[in-house]
């Protein structure tokens, strides 16, 4: 490229800039907004949908023309086939160098938005008001469950991304959105285990990878994800944020090879971190075994890895757990998880009786479907899902959130906690069923009900009773 075609140090046209796609288009660049180990991603002027991914190397170089081979490769993959949110290949870029177009939705910025804008808050001695205005923990979880799911259906069809990274995700600028969308996808592969394709984002590539012994896989993306979410909640890499690495920075190489303790290890303490959100205030116990198998147990074996179904389900969970802290009532207004004290840990404000309640899913089979010799208390099969319901209205979907089929499960009902009074309004075309404690039958809703607290237990029940089903047990 000549100096004509240069970006400055900040990312902007030292000139005006143009390339020439393969349907003769010419398109003025503007900014870089990314860079990696084959190109820059830069943004296009007057198209602000649409971006540009030019390599690093001329067009004549061997290496210039095998990523021109792997973007064509890219282009013929099931993605769009089944509907996944990934910025493909549209159009070659020829002149002046190999590159390709792709296009975004409306509204998004880079998942590496939310990193820093909270940890540039906590670094400014504004502890967590950086986390709590980017949208609190509940979008974290709802951002992270729906990249795992993204991901899941992409390994799925056995394709690896390749290259995850907070800069080629891209998130709802609006905190009342978790919208997600990944860009820079020319390295989307077959996800074979001995794969020649050895890139990653420094901070981000698995072990296997920073050591040189494999190729980029499911795996790979998997610990890239990890890291993202470990991040993302806690504001601490799992390797990099220890002690031992603060105190000695030469030894940062020697974590991203998995060589150190990572900062939760149960059993070594010397890499702990001295900063960072307790992992009680933002992870269930679940994803915390997730996190500790991924970093500890997965460092060495790619394959103890969680798989990304496994991380969409408990982050799932988790977001059905999650609390609103109201201002109008003393809170801080921000979301937490549900706790036997209902204390928020960020202002510690309590929750009071009345303002939320939590529904225990289980199981329910008729009697006449269980083995002989069975009692009345053997119907109730409980699971550990749960969701929490308060003054924000929440879907209730035909499975649990924390089930395997959750995500793509259709609507039932909506719930809200309003004036000390629980409101339930069914949707779709699955039947309800409430029965209140004392009583052996079940009353079906087909309109809006609205019970007052009286400190009784509830049964919603999801779909027929005359055959096995979901049920929802509370106390209100």
């Amino acid at each position: 490229m000549t100096s004509n075609h240069k970006l400055n140090a900040a990312g902007a046209a030292s000139k005006q800039q143009k390339i020439q796609d393969d349907l003769g288009r010419v398109h003025v660049l503007e900014r870089k907004i990314a860079e990696g180990g084959q190109g820059a991603v830069v943004t296009i002027a007057g198209q602000p949908r649409w971006l540009a991914k030019l390599c690093k190397w001329p067009s004549a170089d061997p290496r210039a023309q095998a990523w021109a081979q792997q973007i064509e490769s890219v282009r013929r993959l099931p993605i769009e086939d089944f509907d996944l949110p990934f910025a493909m290949p549209k159009a070659l870029v020829l002149k002046p160098r190999v590159g390709y177009l792709m296009e975004l939705m409306d509204g998004l910025v880079p998942f590496e938005q939310l990193l820093i804008q909270a940890q540039e808050a906590a670094l400014q001695g504004l502890g967590l008001e950086g986390f709590l205005a980017s949208g609190g923990l509940k979008r974290r979880l709802a951002i992270l469950a729906r990249l795992a799911r993204v991901l899941a259906k992409l390994h799925g069809l056995g394709i690896a991304h390749g290259d995850l990274s907070p800069k080629n995700v891209f998130v709802s600028e609006s905190v009342d959105h978790a919208e997600v969308w990944l860009i820079d996808c020319d390295n989307l592969s077959y996800a074979v285990r001995d794969s020649s394709l050895a890139l990653y984002t420094p901070d981000y590539g698995a072990p296997e990878l920073v050591r040189e012994e494999a190729g980029i896989s499911t795996y790979t993306d998997i610990w890239s994800f990890a890291v993202m979410a470990f991040q993302l909640l806690t504001l601490l890499h799992p390797l990099k944020s220890g002690e031992m690495v603060e105190a000695d920075s030469e030894l940062e190489a020697t974590a991203l090879r998995g060589e150190l303790p990572w900062v939760d290890h149960p059993d070594d303490e010397r890499n702990r971190p001295s900063a960072g959100i307790s992992r009680s205030v933002v992870c269930t116990a679940l994803l915390s075994k997730l996190f500790d198998r991924c970093f500890r147990l997965g460092c060495t074996v790619p394959e103890a890895r969680p798989l990304m179904s496994e991380w969409a389900e408990a982050l799932e969970a988790a977001h059905g757990l999650q609390l609103v802290c109201e201002t109008d009532l003393g809170g801080c207004g921000s979301t937490h998880l549900w706790a036997d004290d209902a204390q928020c840990p960020f202002c510690v404000n309590t929750t009071t009786e009345g303002q939320a309640v939590r529904l225990h899913h289980f199981v329910f089979c008729p009697l006449d479907q269980l083995p002989d010799g069975s009692e009345n208390k053997d119907r109730w099969i409980k699971t550990d899902l749960y969701q929490v319901v308060s003054r924000e209205p929440i879907q209730l979907r035909a499975s649990p959130p924390g089930s395997a089929t959750y995500a793509d499960s259709g609507l039932v009902a909506e719930l809200k906690v309003q004036s000390g009074e629980l409101h339930i309004t069914p949707k779709g075309n699955t039947p309800i069923f409430l029965q209140i404690a004392g009583h052996q039958t079940s009353t079906p809703i087909r309109g809006k009900v609205t019970l007052p607290q009286r400190e009784l237990a509830h049964a919603l029940h999801v779909g027929s009773l005359a055959l096995m089903h979901d049920a929802w047990n509370f106390r209100w």
